[in-house]
């Protein structure tokens, strides 16, 4: 970590006024007539609105900003050392190879003033992993999920077949109040209702996410030795999608944070008293992905001389060199050396263009509709820092060698129903390079997300994948990390996926704010001080 000095869209943006008028200490007469003390205020500038509030929207930071602050999760991860450590479990055990005990924290209460127990926290698991539900978290599960009450506060987590990683997957398992669920189902996605220490107060579609103080969290009790504290009365997540708005929020004090900053603005950050520029390494991973849906044969993509062409075309080394600002190294796979399956003999595809023409030119001697097919790059409006320029470069590359590519930007809606599901059997021709987040740490959830025929996720479906991944789904340690070393070969061999590069994220941050960055990048307020009050 490197410190320096200082899916359901919910537009209006706020006058200049209004928004200055919630980033400052705000103060009204108390009953007796005294002015209390001024309400100390955290605001965050986040890159994208939220898809909806949701508590299994908790896992991600892009979709869902700050909502981690309100929704708490079984298992929690240490922002040093990233080992799991207890949340809303204090203790969990295998009991055989299905089934998991998990021990759930006394005396937690919800915002709403219902307990946490153990029916509490079952409700949450099932309702989150239902196959009925189908939210997209489920990309994230690998054997069906469900879980049952024991006692008061025993949890049996059980799985259909062995999943040695079933702790990791209740690192995102967010709880919300079961009284919700049963009662008022309907406000489960307008108003998330948690165990925080924050809570839900305001939303304002296209605006910000404002939360406020919960005084009544369980760690504020020194015994149950949670980490963190309550240091604000009221966060403010706004969303500003443009770069150098971000930056200029907290270049005026308007904002303590901004998220994910291109390295112009970090470098800019870098040079403003006052404020600096803060980066941590990621688990996101930029790579390409293709349409893959069977039956391939006769599709471009179907020819795995076209899908190497495609990653020996372009000049990721200079488009990470210019673009991303040395924001990135280039990846050997899908994830990082932090996973589980990491295979560091696997070489980079590397810079060929006349390398990628003859395996485009071969292709089309033998049949294969190169030159005719019109190829789709689809980019996310505002996916990361100058996502487009780096889509229009890597355009230009395949352009230079006589593909006929274009670049259709979209906003997040239509941007999902192209790509963001199983292709349309034998389409492929669309493509992307964005990025990837395995926060599970382990290679069997790249694979089961994008790679696997029982996901509504993946580029497509590979039979001989799936056998191959379900036979080391049950292993652990040295045996599981090779047999998905295994794995990360074929598919690099067979350019499955094109792994590009892993991403640095940066932001830029007031001076006045103790804050380290840790490497899953969750702005959860309670690790957070303003040491300039």
């Amino acid at each position: 970590m490197t410190q320096t000095k200082g899916r359901y869209l919910v537009c209006m943006i706020v006058a200049f006024a209004v928004l200055l008028g919630a980033c400052q200490p705000v103060a009204t007469p108390a009953s007796d007539g005294e002015m209390p003390a001024e309400k100390k205020t955290l605001v965050y500038a986040a890159i994208r609105e939220w898809r909806s509030l949701e508590a299994f929207q908790a896992y991600d930071e892009v979709q869902a900003p700050g909502l981690r602050n309100v929704i708490e999760v079984l298992l929690d991860r240490d922002p040093v050392t990233n080992e799991l450590i207890p949340e809303l479990a204090t203790s969990f055990e295998p009991i055989d190879e299905l089934t998991w005990r998990f021990t759930i924290r006394e005396g937690v209460t919800f915002h709403d003033g219902s307990p946490l127990n153990a029916e509490a926290a079952a409700y949450a698991i099932n309702h989150q992993w239902s196959e009925e539900n189908a939210f997209p978290v489920r990309g994230f599960m690998g054997p069906q999920i469900t879980a049952e009450a024991v006692d008061e506060y025993t949890v049996h987590v059980m799985t259909a077949s062995p999943d040695p990683i079933l702790p990791n997957r209740m690192h995102i398992q967010g709880v919300s109040s079961m009284r919700q669920l049963l009662e008022e189902p309907d406000q489960y996605p307008l108003v998330p209702i948690g165990t925080g220490p924050y809570k839900f107060k305001e939303f304002r579609a296209g605006d910000a996410l404002i939360l406020e103080a919960n005084h009544d969290w369980w760690g504020l009790d020194p015994a149950q030795g949670a980490r963190g504290a309550i240091n604000f009365d009221e966060l403010v997540f706004l969303y500003r999608a443009e770069d150098a708005v971000r930056l200029a929020q907290v270049k005026t004090g308007e904002a303590h944070i901004a998220q994910w900053i291109s390295a112009e603005s970090c470098r800019e950050a870098e040079a403003t008293d006052g404020i600096g520029c803060r980066s941590q390494v990621s688990v996101e991973t930029l790579w390409m992905r293709m349409d893959l849906e069977p039956p391939r044969e006769g599709t471009a993509f179907g020819d795995q001389r076209i899908r190497l062409a495609f990653q020996l075309a372009v000049d990721y080394d200079t488009i990470l060199d210019t673009i991303l600002g040395g924001q990135a190294t280039i990846a050997r796979q899908m994830v990082g050396p932090s996973a589980t399956g990491y295979n560091e003999n696997l070489e980079p595809y590397g810079y060929d263009p006349e390398r990628a023409k003859q395996l485009l030119d071969e292709a089309a001697a033998d049949g294969v509709p190169v030159y005719e097919t019109e190829f789709v790059n689809a980019s996310l409006s505002g996916w990361f820092a100058r996502s487009e320029e780096l889509h229009q470069a890597v355009n230009g590359y395949l352009q230079e060698l006589g593909l006929n590519v274009l670049l259709e930007v979209s906003e997040l809606d239509p941007f999902l129903e192209k790509v963001g599901v199983r292709p349309p059997p034998g389409r492929g021709r669309y493509f992307y390079v964005g990025p990837h987040g395995n926060e599970l740490y382990d290679f069997a959830l790249s694979l089961g997300g994008h790679l696997s025929c029982g996901s509504p996720f993946a580029a497509g479906c590979f039979p001989e994948l799936d056998e191959l991944a379900a036979a080391a789904g049950p292993l652990t340690g040295a045996e599981r990390d090779q047999a998905l070393q295994d794995i990360a070969q074929l598919v690099h061999d067979e350019v499955y996926a094109g792994a590009v590069a892993h991403l640095d994220l940066s932001y830029a941050v007031s001076d006045c704010l103790s804050w380290d960055v840790p490497l899953g990048h969750r702005a959860l307020a309670k690790d957070m001080e303003n040491t300039c009050d």
